[in-house]
C-alpha cells in the first residue's frame, strides 16, 4: 500500500505519530498544542494559533527557550526552527505521557518559515562539522577524555547564529568551565553543554538498526527505561550479546516492547521439570512461549516430544496421583503436514 499523505518526503521520526492525528479534529478558533522536532532527537511543545494551520512535517519558527532545572522555562533573545511533527490532542497526549511540565501560555510559535529561513538553517548546518572537529579536539587538550571519559556526541547550531548547543556523554560531573571559555573563544557562539546517556546517543547520531529501520531512539521513543537480561530470558531468547546489542552499545530497547504480552503467557504455561509415562523419563527442554508449547526429551533414548500447555499439565497432574500411562503419543502435539511438491 502506498502512503496517502500528499507529503513530498518523508522521515521516520517526524511522521512515526502522525497516526495520532485522527484522535480528534483540530478546533477551528484558540490555540493547540504541538510538538516539535529538532537535530536528533531533541522535541519541544509549543502554543499554536490554528489560524496558521501548517502541515504536519511543516518547518516552523519559534523562540529561544531557556529551561533551568525545575525552574519555569523563560524565552530568550534568539529564535529556532524546527518541524512540526504533531498538533493537538495527539501532541497532548505525547506531552502528558513523557512528564513535562505544563507549557507556559508564552511559549508559543512565531510564524510559518519560509524560504530565506529555511536556507538559513541549512548554511548552519554545513558550518556544524567543522565546529564538532574543533569541539573534540578540546575535548582531548583540555584531557576531559582520558580523565571523564568525555565524548562530543553531537551540536546544534541555533538559526539565528548566537548559540551551539553540545551534546556529549561522560562518566559522572564534568568541570567544563574552561572548556566551553575555549569554544566560545575559538567559535564567537554562545555555548552551552548537554549531557546524554548512551542511548539518547545513539538516537542523536541516527542510523539503521540490525531490523533495516530507522533506530527506534532516533524516530519514536521519547523517553528510555532501563533494559536487562531477565526481559531476554522472559523471552527465551539465547544470550547473544552481538545479536542483542544495539548501536549504543547496551541491550536493544526492543526487548522491552513485547515483555509484558510474554509474562501474560507465561503465567498460562506450566512450570514441569519431569514428565513419566511406561517408556520412561521425559525431561523438560524448552518453552515456546507465545504458542505454549513445551519440548521434552527422553531421559535415556533423547527423544524429543512437543506437547500443548494444557496436556503437558494434564499429564502432570495424573504423574502427581500416582498414574503412569502406557505412552506420552496421546498428549502430544500433531504437527500439519506440510504440502510437497513431486
Amino acid at each position: 500500500m502506498s502512503c496517502q499523505g500528499g507529503c513530498s518526503g518523508c522521515s521516520v521520526a517526524v511522521f512515526t505519530q502522525r497516526w495520532l492525528s485522527v484522535i480528534e479534529p483540530l478546533p477551528t478558533v484558540g490555540e493547540v498544542l504541538t510538538e516539535v522536532k529538532f537535530k536528533g532527537t531533541r522535541r519541544q511543545y509549543f502554543w499554536m494559533d490554528v489560524g496558521l494551520s501548517p502541515k504536519i512535517g511543516a518547518w516552523v519558527v519559534v523562540p529561544e527557550v531557556i529551561q533551568r532545572g525545575k525552574n519555569p522555562p523563560i524565552l530568550g533573545k534568539g529564535y529556532h526552527i524546527g518541524r512540526l511533527s504533531l498538533v493537538g490532542k495527539a501532541a497532548e497526549k505525547m506531552h502528558a505521557s513523557s512528564g513535562h511540565p505544563p507549557i507556559p501560555p508564552i511559549q508559543k510559535i512565531l510564524r510559518v518559515a519560509n524560504e530565506e529561513d529555511i536556507q538559513q538553517l541549512q548554511r548552519l548546518r554545513e558550518k556544524e562539522p567543522e565546529i564538532l572537529a574543533q569541539a573534540r579536539k578540546l575535548v582531548q587538550e583540555e584531557g576531559l577524555d582520558t580523565t571523564h571519559n568525555m565524548k562530543v556526541v553531537d551540536l546544534e547550531m541555533q538559526v539565528d547564529g548566537s548559540r551551539v548547543t553540545i551534546y556529549f556523554t561522560a562518566d559522572g560531573r564534568v568541570d567544563f568551565r574552561n572548556y566551553i571559555r575555549r569554544i566560545q573563544e575559538s567559535t564567537g557562539l554562545r555555548a552551552e553543554m548537554y549531557q546524554i546517556h548512551d542511548r539518547q546517543a545513539s538516537g542523536q547520531v541516527g542510523g539503521i538498526g540490525s531490523c533495516g529501520r530507522e533506530l527506534c531512539c532516533g524516530s519514536f521513543l521519547r523517553s528510555f527505561h532501563t533494559v536487562t537480561t531477565e526481559m531476554v530470558r522472559y523471552q527465551g531468547l539465547l544470550m547473544n550479546m552481538n545479536r542483542l546489542t544495539g548501536h549504543c552499545g547496551k541491550l536493544k530497547c526492543c526487548l522491552s516492547y513485547e515483555l509484558e504480552a510474554y509474562k501474560v503467557a507465561l503465567a498460562r504455561v506450566p512450570q514441569i521439570e519431569r514428565l513419566r509415562t511406561q517408556e520412561g523419563e521425559w525431561r523438560y527442554l524448552r518453552t515456546e512461549v507465545l504458542l505454549e508449547r513445551l519440548w521434552f526429551a527422553h531421559a535415556e533414548k533423547g527423544t524429543q516430544v512437543c506437547l500443548l500447555a494444557p496436556e503437558a499439565k494434564k499429564l502432570a497432574d495424573m504423574n502427581a496421583r500416582g498414574e503412569v500411562p502406557p505412552t506420552i503419543e496421546p498428549f502430544a502435539y500433531k504437527f500439519p503436514e506440510l504440502a510437497t511438491r513431486v
